[in-house]
Parts: structure tokens; sequence; C-alpha cells
């Protein structure tokens, strides 16, 4: 079967790369309504009146699922760090599996597209969004760097160092991580472990953000000796293990609210971290709450024909079946946990098949998601989900490899 499965993969890949010569390096984005003068107002309407405010917030739910070519009636095609990281890696990816110095050049053409869009005026390299959206706790601007997503530059950082041993890169990376050790709030939480923000002007309670924000500070330990960054790293993890529910699950947000969920590529984010983190440690405790999230995912987060189902518990209905970004974190996990869960490689496999024999198209890139009607999203948003699939490919070809 690998052998097999080796041969698609390269297929699709090669399909991948002719459409992405193509199309180029910018994109609309799922975000662009809700970014958008109008997407704004909708959601503030909702989260101040959600009786006044649930018919816009349906609208732009409905023309984000059904209409998504209206993006280009609110914004311009553009670049995400998130789908720029993902892209420098999945490079790596195929110039370690293949040794052609062509995909390292593509891959250093993107860190070098990075290193021009960090935001200003904090301790590290960090990075933000381009948009600005409205939330249940007020307006995000445009440009705050945000730890769940400056991690997928440091990671490339990092694997580019590792491969290469520039010098530059490694700066670059441990820069990051004086951004994750030195700009995010802290805040102590009733049980007495200690929670990171999201970003460094918000107060958030959100577990993933803590898992990013430790396992970039462990692998800045192990790569400098810094022990203020494993310290740091060991409070937030405690934090995230100690709001583990008793099944295995997180929320998104460690706290009571009504409009807290748990989705799957965000457990997979935290499981993900988590299983960086233990690499590092060895601690055991880490190990044991990664095992029983994973068994919560798998049990939970799966629908009976084996797909990713989006929502384990929803905060309200988002219309989707079947949503790419899930099947990209699920083959990046389950290639991450081979080694201490039996049977993960294998489920990385079976997404990774399915995924290519059913939602790759004609052209080559991969639908954004199949709706709760049925419907195929076809509009190619590069940071939701193309980067993130064209990693998860990359890094399981290199594994079949091995």
């Amino acid at each position: 079967m690998n052998v097999k499965l080796q041969n698609k993969l390269i297929l699709s890949i090669d399909k991948f790369n002719d459409w992405f010569g193509s199309f180029g390096e910018l994109s609309y984005d799922r975000m662009d309504y809700w970014s958008s003068k109008t997407g704004k107002l909708a959601k503030r309407l909702y989260y101040r009146n959600k009786l006044l405010g649930s018919p816009f917030a349906l609208l732009g739910l409905l023309l984000e699922n059904f209409f998504p070519g209206v993006q280009k009636f609110f914004a311009k095609p553009h670049r995400e760090i998130i789908g720029d990281g993902h892209f420098a890696s999945a490079y790596l990816n195929m110039y370690e599996y293949s040794n052609d110095v062509k995909y390292l050049e593509e891959a250093e053409r993107f860190l070098e597209v990075i290193k021009t869009t960090s935001s200003i005026g904090y301790s590290g390299s960090c990075w933000g969004y381009t948009f600005g959206w409205e939330t249940s706790n007020g307006y995000w601007a445009p440009g705050i760097p945000l730890i769940t997503i400056t991690p997928y530059a440091f990671w490339a950082f990092i694997q580019h160092y590792k491969l290469t041993n520039n010098e530059s890169s490694k700066e670059i990376a441990l820069s990051i991580a004086d951004f994750a050790l030195k700009d995010l709030k802290e805040i102590k939480m009733p049980n007495g472990t200690i929670c990171a923000s999201y970003s460094p002007v918000s107060e958030d309670i959100v577990i993933n953000a803590n898992t990013y924000r430790a396992a970039v500070l462990l692998d800045a330990y192990q790569l400098s000796g810094n022990e203020k960054y494993k310290e740091v790293a060991m409070r937030n993890i405690r934090f995230v293990l100690s709001y583990q529910g008793d099944a295995g699950e997180w929320y998104y947000e460690a706290k009571g609210s009504k409009d807290n969920f748990i989705d799957n590529f965000h457990t997979c984010f935290v499981l993900r971290n988590l299983y960086y983190c233990y690499l590092v440690t060895k601690d055991e405790d880490i190990l044991h709450a990664v095992k029983k999230g994973y068994q919560y995912y798998l049990t939970n987060l799966f629908h009976e024909n084996g797909r990713p189902k989006h929502f384990a518990i929803a905060k309200y209905a988002k219309l989707r079946k079947y949503e790419m970004y899930d099947y990209a974190e699920g083959i990046t996990l389950g290639i991450l946990l081979k080694n201490d869960i039996p049977g993960a490689l294998d489920k990385a496999k079976w997404l990774a098949d399915d995924l290519i024999d059913n939602f790759q198209t004609k052209k080559g890139y991969f639908i954004t998601r199949v709706t709760s009607l049925g419907t195929k999203h076809k509009v190619p948003y590069l940071r939701w989900p193309q980067a993130q699939l064209y990693y998860a490919l990359t890094s399981l070809l290199k594994e079949l490899k091995n």
C-alpha cells in the first residue's frame, strides 16, 4: 500500500505544483467578507444583539459557503503569513525528499518574503493577519501579532536551519521565541495555573494559543539552552493539562462561555503542539494527555464513514459537512504521533488517500469544503486550506520514503 500511496502522492503534489505555478501566491480569503465594512457591521450587530444581528450573520454564512465568489467584491487577492509559512515548510519537505535544489530555492524565496512582513515594535519577529475582524471581545485590527500564526514562520526557519545550518534562520527563530516569551500577557487562573494571551493586546483564555507558545519556547530551549524558555513553557503546559476534560477533550476557551466549542482542527493543533513539547521534555504527563486527547479526537470528531467531522460541540451552525482544513491537520497529526499512538499513521494515510481521490480538482487544487447541503466550495484560498494540505501531503510523502 505504501508504494501505491507514495505514487499517488507524487502525482497529486505534481498536479498541485502545476496549478500553484500558474495561480500565483496571492488569493482571496474566507475572511474577506467578514473583514469588510459590511461583514464587520454584521458581526458587531450579532455580538451585541443576537436577535437583531442573526439575519445579517446568516447572510454572511450563506455567502461564505454557497457564493464564495462574492469575496472579490470585498477585497483584492493578498498573502498571509500562515500560508507563506506552510509553503516554505512544504518546499523544504520536497527538498528533503528529492534533494532537488529547486525546492530549497523556492523555500528560501518564501522565507525572504516572510522576513519582510513581520510586525514592528515587539521584542522579536512576529506576524498577524493583513485583515481585521470583529469578535465577541471587540475589534481586532490588522497586523496585531498572534501566537497562533507566528509559529508557522518559526517552524519554517527552524527547518531551514536544520537542513542548511544557516545562522540567519536560527537567529530569526530565536527572535520569534523572544516575542513569544516577552510580549504576551499572562493571566493567573482560579486553579493557580498561568495562561498566556492570544496576542499582546488581549487577555484571552484560549487553549490552543498556550500550546503554540509552549511548543515554540521548548523548541527554542532545545536550540539555545535558555532555561527561561523552558520554565515559561512548562507553566503554560500545566494550564493546558489542567483544563483537559474527563473524556480527553479541550474546549476552545478554558472558561464557561456560551459561545464555547470543540472542533476538529483546533483539537489537532492542541495535540500536535503538546506532542512537540513531549518530544523535548519526555514528560509522561504530556504524553498521557495527548493519548487521551487523540482517543477523544477519533471517537468524537469523525463521521461513521471515517471522514473528519468539523464540530464535536458547536456554538452555532456553520453549514459545513467536510472541511478540508480538518483533513490537512489530521494527516499532519497522524504522521507526528506514529511512534507513540498505534494506528495514527494509518489514519493519516487513509485521510490522504480519501482527500486525493475525492476532493482534489482537475486543475490541481483542493476544494475548500463540502457544505451541509452537499455542494462543493471550489474557490481556492491559499491560507485556508491549500497551504496546509500541500504541507500535509509533502510531509506524508517524506515520511513514506523513510
